[in-house]
Parts: C-alpha cells; structure tokens; sequence
C-alpha cells in the first residue's frame, strides 16, 4: 500500500499575492488541483491525505476538491505553524490506515508537474531501500560563502543534488525520523533530513528540471509554459 501526504499549509509570500500560492491560477486550474490530479491518476496510490491550514479547510473543499470528480479518497488534514509540524499532522492522520511496512510520500502541493514515473520510481525506491528520494544533480559550479558573502570554497558538484519531492519511506522509518526530531527539537528544510539525523541511509533518484516548484511570478509563467507545450491545458 502506498499512501501520498501533499503539503499545501503555507502561505507563499514570495508570489507577492494576497492568495496563498497553491490557490493561484495554473492553466485554468488552481496549482493544488494538479498536483492532485498527478497522484488521484496513480495506480499505485490508494489515499491521499491533502495537509492545509487550518483557516482553509472549507476554502480548499470548494475551490479544489470541487474542481471535478477524485478517484480516490481524499482526507482534509490541518497543518501547523511550519512545514514540518504540517507534515507530521499529515503522518499521524496517515497512520491510522497503514502498516509499518507500507509506504508513505510527502509531496509539495505547489509543485504540479511531476510526473507518474517518477512517482513509480520513487515508491519501488522506497520499498526497496526504505527510503527514496528525487533530485537533480548541481549543473552549476557550486560555492560555499560566509555571512559577509566572501566566498570560502567550491564544492565538488558531482556529488551535490538539489532534492525534490516526491520524497518516499516506509511508514516505519519516516515516523522514526519525525519522534526524534520532536524529541530533540530539531528541525530540518525536508523530510528525508530527519530520517538522515537518525543515521538511516535515504536512496536518490533522478529528478527533473520540470518539476519545478513554484514559488515566485516567474515560476507560475515556467509552469504555464510547459503545461502548453505538453499539451495538457
């Protein structure tokens, strides 16, 4: 069994938009209706738990979930105050309906175009190695810089991703990550950090440019752009 939490909690200030991010218009569609869509088509998926503010429950019942017909079940969860607290809110709620062994991915709601290959690739990862996560690998030469911006060494890029989501773990070890993060008061910029905190090795698969997370104005015309160059309008 495979179950997806999707992240859409935040409140995108960067988009300099008094609508959160995830709300906003992609092609005729609100952003968070195609994330869903990329994962209610997946046949591997057989619940989704859709983690959002609490203030936007009934806001996100009608301007998403009323969008068209979902295949699967869909459960509205409140988030947090950070990404991390919503994430663990969507785990709790998720655990009620699987077992230890069974799969769970946490995906960005704001992040619309990743594709069900990917997806498949990151579930068999994370059956296989118990966790498994997307990323790009560094194109750009890499520096490292200290707080006045004075440039303190280069990194070898040839080991350097930037992680994506999906990101896909065993219940059993995604859960561990979070206990001892809450328990030691840590925090982390995504999930599979926290499972690394617990010295638990994270598998990396190959990303895409594609999927793109949108964050800013130039991100949603990028997004847009591709959506109509696949035809998917």
């Amino acid at each position: 069994m495979a179950a997806v939490i999707i992240v859409a909690a935040g409140s995108g200030k960067r988009m300099k938009n008094s609508l959160p991010k995830q709300y906003m218009d992609l092609a005729g569609l609100p952003i968070l209706a195609r994330t869903l869509m990329a994962f209610d088509a997946h046949a591997a998926i057989t619940r989704i738990f859709l983690v959002v503010a609490p203030g936007d429950i009934e806001f996100c019942r009608k301007t998403v979930l009323s969008v068209r017909g979902w295949i699967k079940d869909i459960t509205l969860v409140p988030g947090g105050a950070h990404r991390q607290d919503s994430v663990w809110a969507g785990l709790k709620a998720a655990e009620t309906a699987m077992g230890d062994d069974d799969i769970v991915v946490i995906h960005d709601g704001a992040r619309p175009l990743v594709s069900c290959s990917m997806i498949t690739a990151c579930i068999e990862g994370a059956a296989k190695e118990g966790a498994c996560i997307v990323g790009v690998p560094a194109y750009d030469t890499l520096k490292q810089a200290d707080a006045c911006g004075v440039v303190s060494g280069t990194l070898p890029r040839e080991y350097v991703y930037m992680a994506q989501t999906p990101q896909a773990f065993t219940l059993k070890r995604i859960r561990q990550g979070f206990e001892n993060a809450r328990a030691k008061g840590l925090l982390a910029t995504d999930d599979a950090a926290l499972v690394e905190m617990c010295g638990m090795p994270v598998h990396i698969i190959p990303g895409s440019r594609t999927n793109i997370k949108i964050t800013t104005p130039e991100d949603l015309d990028m997004a847009s752009a591709l959506i109509m160059l696949a035809g998917k309008t």
